[in-house]
């Protein structure tokens, strides 16, 4: 295996900015709105990415204005897990610099945005101050490490809540540069000055790569699509570890018809302490030989699937300096729970999941007002708190003679109750898209509640009752939403035409199939209307609809 020669524009961006400094510290403190293209593209490292508000850009165009230039920022939150302290820092970030929301991703991160470039500064200056930060949560490094809610809350002190925590540290680049832009040097935890990881070296990944911890009976962080999977697991011989899964990935792109989503592959059983080197074995592999001539190509995925897998184990294990163990045999997950409704934790006390509409918590006018009944429970009880993958939100640690208030809360402040959720809407899924996402084609959060409206009401004249069905939307084939592996997919084309993807796993192990090119949002209820008819005559006791699409051979 040879690593590639040329290099797209981005890499030398990368090389020759002094580990992430490049021209930000003048142009930050410039009065101009924006940044230079090179400034945006080293702003990702530290959580940032430079946008404008594409509704009002043809307006401002034809009366030859500037655009309005505005920043998203992301919060890296491992494994999503928040404090109640935390929380209301956040709460208070999203008037004093954003739009007034809080934006949940799938990958338990949240988002803020809206924010002008003045603001950006004293944002993370504010999340330092409160023990979050936005570095590496974009760019081409380690993301954010996203982690089943039930491996952290019912034991945060756990051996599992431990390594999501450690990963996260562990594999975040050294560069102090981050610290010397946006806090002055003075982060809140002393970091002591030393040399960047060899796997990222002075021109980082190829592109970004993300790891999920699985809970080893439920994948609700789709850990099949990540570039690196580890799933608890208990060795015959060595007792508890995990077994470790690469390769995985939703992405694909228009320009490139080479492009695709792919699920990962497994590597190896590792113990807790050879978890580090394997990780770093796969970097180091990635960082040397993946592609850096063609940004659309340079995922780990496309590395594994051109070299072969094989090609790719043997590099890894060169790296690594011993034989990696066979993988255990294939792990098949049971479910992928949403993390909804009320349950019991390990200490006694009782935690809500809540559904929160394509992660956007704001009050909304004549709606539900999330905004505050979040920040009453921070305050009222000092409840703390976990992002899930499916965008919502669970509150933990509420004590059992509370539990009545909190219902009357949420109740009080129009918050739908998870009975009361329909049986599209408790498991939507959607990106962000228009207008703030320069990658958007079509819409996608703004259009999700018709789209569940449209889906809810096609499921009643199909003659389907008590069954779920999961939709997740996003407005590029870029995959936020990972769509790729959704019952029902909708990936945006063109401004108003989707391409359909059905059949995917409900449990994030199965591929959805194109099922229908540039389609219509509201010709999706005639497109779906004969496969759940068929799915509800057809269809097995408990069968989902995915999975009775391959089983009848419908795809």
């Amino acid at each position: 295996m040879e690593p590639e020669v040329d290099e797209t524009p981005v890499e030398a961006i990368k090389r020759e900015s002094a580990q992430l400094r490049g021209t930000l510290a003048e142009e930050l403190s410039s009065s101009t709105a924006n940044v230079s293209h090179d400034a945006e593209q080293l702003l990702k490292f530290h959580g940032v990415y430079s946008q404008d508000d594409r509704d009002v850009r043809r307006e401002r165009s034809l009366a030859k204005e500037a655009l309005e230039f505005i920043f998203m920022l992301r919060v890296a939150i491992p494994g999503g897990r928040l404090t109640a302290a935390q929380w209301l820092a956040l709460d208070t970030i999203a008037d004093e610099v954003a739009d007034g929301s809080i934006r949940l991703t799938t990958r338990q991160a949240v988002q803020f945005h809206g924010i002008g470039k003045r603001g950006l500064r004293p944002l993370v200056q504010a999340l330092d101050r409160n023990l979050m930060t936005s570095f590496a949560a974009c760019g081409d490094v380690v993301r954010n490490v996203v982690a089943c809610p039930d491996l952290t809350l019912h034991d945060p002190e756990g051996r599992l809540a431990r390594m999501v925590d450690h990963l996260a540290v562990a594999f975040r680049p050294k560069t102090q540069a981050y610290w010397e832009l946006f806090v002055n040097g003075e982060p809140a935890v002393a970091a002591p000055v030393v040399e960047e990881q060899p796997y990222f070296g002075d021109n980082y990944l190829p592109r970004k790569f993300k790891i999920a911890i699985a809970h080893p009976n439920d994948n609700c962080v789709d850990v099949f699509a990540q570039d690196l999977g580890l799933i608890p697991a208990v060795h015959p011989e060595l007792g508890e570890g995990f077994s470790v899964v690469v390769g995985g990935g939703l992405g694909r792109n228009y320009a490139n018809e080479d492009t695709f989503a792919r699920l990962a592959d497994p590597l190896t059983f590792a113990t807790d302490d050879e978890v580090d080197g394997v990780i770093a074995a796969v970097l180091s592999t990635y960082h040397d030989l993946g592609l850096r001539n063609d940004r659309r190509r340079a995922r780990l995925k496309y590395l594994v699937a051109d070299s072969g897998y094989d090609a790719f184990r043997v590099e890894v294990e060169t790296r690594y300096g011993s034989p990696l163990r066979p993988p255990l045999t294939g792990w098949v997950p049971t479910a992928a729970a949403d993390h909804l409704g009320w349950s019991t934790l390990g200490d006694g006390t009782l935690q809500l999941g809540v559904r929160i509409g394509a992660g956007r918590i704001r009050d909304f006018d004549g709606g539900p007002q999330l905004r505050t009944a979040f920040r009453r429970l921070a305050q009222e009880l000092k409840v703390h708190f976990a992002i899930t993958a499916q965008q919502d939100l669970v509150v933990a640690g509420v004590p059992v003679d509370q539990r009545h208030f909190v219902d009357s809360l949420l109740l009080e402040l129009g918050i739908t109750a998870v009975d009361q959720l329909g049986p599209v809407e408790r498991q939507a899924l959607a990106c962000v898209a228009l207008p703030t996402c320069g990658q958007a084609l079509a819409e996608a959060e703004r259009r999700l509640p018709e789209t569940v409206d449209l889906l809810e009401k096609t499921l009643q004249t199909s003659g389907v009752s008590g069954r779920s069905l999961q939709l997740r939307m996003t407005g590029c084939p870029n995959g936020c939403a990972r769509p790729a592996v959704a019952e029902v997919g909708l990936v945006g084309r063109t401004k108003t035409g989707y391409d359909l993807f059905l059949g995917g796993g409900p449990r994030g192990d199965r591929l959805a199939t194109l099922f229908k090119e540039k389609v219509k949002i509201d010709d999706v209820p005639e497109l779906l209307q004969p496969l759940l008819e068929k799915w509800t005559s057809e269809g097995e006791a408990g069968e989902a609809f995915g999975d009775y699409l391959h089983r009848a051979g419908l795809l």
